[in-house]
């Protein structure tokens, strides 16, 4: 680091950590692959009115990342208005299911592929991703007449690879994956050097062959504070990056923990997580300390979604309960705040404002 470095200066001493990658990161791979929960109508109401939904459930527990397909296959007893009976059978099924945060996404299929059946997912699954067939220029346009967001399951092959991207462009689909899942469905038995390729351009998240997709997050770095005021301000300044395709699609939260021996706290971080897709990803915040006992605490942080499972990191570092140790922060009784406006005049990432050039006399 030359002297020059911006680093050198800081208006306050701080401990910089920067982790290294682990090896390998298998988290990331777990989070690409996905596999089908799929029934067919006849089996789950092999007579009308009765339903057998509790194995649907069941097979969520097995299933890596799953999305849900119900194969239109008519029962004996439907004798006529088949499209209107199995969009009553699919509200049936949304109201038992949507619920389920474990579902990946469910397959739009129909029958007579009109807007009965589409209404019927649309009204039900309200909270699961719907993913609409690429090649379904129909679907999508309805989707979007009505503002109903969507992912997109696209069935490729080398044979149909140049077809694929044809549809992404004429329906204008190449942004949808900052919002939803694009889900790959290779029909080849392996995943062909062109597949590859555009499951990446693509940013897909899932497929059903491990060709290592998904989200991958690391830290880079995090810039904190020597010391701190009891009940003071504390800087946090975190590089993160995204070197996975696609973004997470689940909520979650980015939290810091604070431990002294048998004293703890754990304080919320507002970084918009919901808005981060892939590359780099910068968060900068000054938090609000509680009234502290002085000392040397450990720093930690970690990502974790709403039923408070983490993400695991791609970083070398003591992992416990899902928060990463960055290092040690001393807290101090102080009569003052001298962090409180710290980056009024100071840019937090290390380097002065310059002036605006003046006016000649």
């Amino acid at each position: 680091m030359g002297k020059y470095s911006l680093e050198n200066y800081e208006k306050y001493k701080t401990v910089k950590f920067r982790p290294y990658p682990l090896p390998s990161n298998d988290a990331q791979s777990r989070n690409g692959v996905f596999q089908y929960v799929s029934y067919s109508w006849n089996e789950l109401e092999p007579t009308r009115g009765e339903y057998k939904l509790e194995q649907v459930k069941a097979a969520l527990n097995t299933a890596t990342n799953p999305i849900l397909m119900i194969k239109p296959d008519l029962p004996i007893w439907v004798k006529g208005h088949e499209d209107e009976c199995f969009a009553a059978f699919i509200r049936k099924v949304g109201s038992y299911i949507d619920s389920d945060s474990r579902v990946e996404g469910v397959v739009i299929s129909t029958l007579a592929d009109g807007k009965e059946e589409w209404n019927a997912y649309t009204d039900s699954f309200e909270a699961t991703t719907l993913l609409a067939d690429l090649h379904n220029a129909k679907l999508i346009q309805y989707l979007r007449e009505h503002g109903r967001g969507f992912g997109l399951i696209v069935n490729c092959s080398e044979d149909n690879w140049i077809t694929c991207c044809e549809a992404f462009a004429k329906q204008k689909l190449q942004q949808v994956w900052k919002s939803y899942p694009v889900v790959l469905h290779f029909t080849d038995n392996v995943c062909g050097p062109n597949s590859r390729r555009e499951a990446h351009r693509w940013h897909a998240s899932l497929s059903n062959l491990e060709i290592e997709l998904g989200y991958d997050l690391t830290l880079r770095r995090l810039t904190y504070p020597e010391n701190v005021s009891s009940g003071g301000s504390l800087p946090l300044r975190f590089w993160f990056v995204n070197t996975g395709t696609s973004r997470n699609y689940r909520e979650f939260r980015l939290w810091v923990k604070l431990v002294q021996g048998e004293v703890s706290y754990e304080i919320p971080i507002h970084a918009a997580t919901e808005s981060w897709l892939t590359g780099d990803l910068v968060h900068n915040e000054i938090i609000q300390l509680p009234d502290m006992p002085p000392g040397n605490y450990t720093l930690s942080f970690g990502l974790f979604f709403e039923d408070r499972t983490f993400i695991n990191l791609n970083i070398q570092s003591n992992v416990q309960d899902g928060y990463y140790e960055a290092g040690t922060v001393n807290v101090e009784i102080t009569s003052e705040d001298p962090l409180l406006n710290i980056w009024d005049t100071y840019y937090p990432e290390g380097y002065y404002p310059l002036e605006d050039p003046k006016l000649p006399e």
